[in-house]
């Protein structure tokens, strides 16, 4: 198992606490958006919905709208997500930073 402290991040990470909501074919949960980057966000479920790595989610929040990603690991009640890149993703973080911040 890769620990964060190992990891080398293309796009430094902020801290946040958003709430949202995360689904994906095996459930959904509420939960916090812990931090954020242009390409991925670690989330904190409320409750386990049984996703694994390299499952889709959809990520739904008010200040982060509707994105959708990838799990990437998974570790007790949070999982990471690289986020599918796209114009209207990048237009969705690149206005969360400015507004919400």
């Amino acid at each position: 198992m890769i620990h964060e402290g190992n990891v080398q991040r293309v796009a430094s990470r902020t801290r946040t606490s958003i709430t949202g909501n995360v689904s994906c074919k095996t459930g959904s949960s509420n939960g916090i958006v812990r931090d954020l980057s242009e390409e991925g966000i670690c989330f904190q479920l409320l409750f386990d919905i049984g996703a694994q790595t390299g499952q889709e989610v959809t990520i739904r929040s008010e200040e982060l709208g509707l994105l959708t990603g990838i799990v990437r690991w998974t570790r007790g009640d949070r999982i990471g997500i690289k986020l599918k890149l796209s114009s209207n993703t990048t237009a969705q973080i690149a206005s969360y930073f400015k507004f919400f911040r």
